[in-house]
């Protein structure tokens, strides 16, 4: 993790402004890391997830430290993913059954917000921190056992844009999903406010159970319900919906911006 980048722009109250997570996911699976399943991450807040079940595992991390992704494909009927910080080992935090991934590879998987990264497949001479025995840099694997992912448009000439045209509920949305869905070579980028508000996710913390009506002098006192993760932020907003459609049209703005200088195939879902 090279750099944690300005968020002056974030209000003081933002939680977790500067997080990297990292892992392993399908060539099918979304952009957001830890979120479905079949996609396995290590966040900098010290958490796991999968199919956006969030659980403690390692340590938290941050600016300058070094994150080692570790797939293990020789221990059984299973595949074994773990991580290191900084050189230390950090346990296995999942183990997939390989009947499960049905031959299907797994391919490196990160989600940054707001820091600056920079990745080590090999290529370089020296390496950020040791590597444990018996584990091999993807890129010193002969081609012969790599898997290439999903190949996109090689120039602006073959991207598609399609745009959704229609009365609000009238289902562009439901379309748009199903499209993207059964074109998985397309690797369809849906814009819209929708898409956007479905990956805010938020971190919140439930209310503590009431206390009981008849107190005793030997009662302990409850412990504070655990944090709920991954979370839609559109249903834990608490009445403030005018700002988190400002907050989305934003975004959608400065993607459209981003869209127009990427060779990339789109549906563009917003009346």
């Amino acid at each position: 993790v090279n750099e944690e980048i300005s968020v002056k722009h974030l209000p003081a109250t933002e939680p977790d402004p500067h997080v990297v997570r990292v892992g392993w996911s399908l060539d099918s699976c979304g952009t957001q890391l830890g979120e479905e399943p079949f996609s396995y991450g290590y966040g900098g807040t010290g958490k796991k997830s999968t199919n956006c079940k969030f659980e403690n595992y390692g340590e938290s991390f941050a600016e300058n430290d070094v994150i080692a992704c570790l797939v293990d494909f020789e221990c059984g009927e299973d595949v074994e993913l773990s991580f290191m910080k900084n050189g230390k080992w950090l346990g296995v935090a999942y183990r997939v059954r390989k009947e499960l991934l049905g031959g299907r590879a797994l391919f490196p998987h990160v989600l940054v917000k707001n820091c600056a990264i920079e990745f080590n497949f090999g290529q370089r001479d020296d390496t950020y921190c040791s590597v444990p025995p018996g584990f091999t840099f993807i890129q010193h694997l002969p081609v012969g056992e790599r898997v290439r992912g999903t190949l996109g448009p090689k120039s602006k000439a073959e991207c598609e844009i399609l745009m959704m045209v229609g009365l609000p509920a009238a289902g562009k949305t439901t379309w748009a999903a199903k499209h993207a869905a059964a074109n998985p070579s397309k690797k369809y980028n849906i814009l819209g406010t929708n898409a956007i508000m479905d990956k805010m996710r938020v971190r919140r913390r439930p209310r503590s159970p009431s206390p009981p009506t008849t107190s005793t002098a030997a009662a302990p006192s409850p412990s504070p319900p655990p944090q709920v993760m991954g979370l839609r932020r559109q249903r834990n907003y608490a009445g403030r919906w005018d700002v988190l459609i400002q907050q989305a049209t934003q975004c959608l703005n400065r993607l459209i911006q981003i869209a127009a200088r990427k060779k990339r195939n789109y549906i563009l879902d917003q009346v």
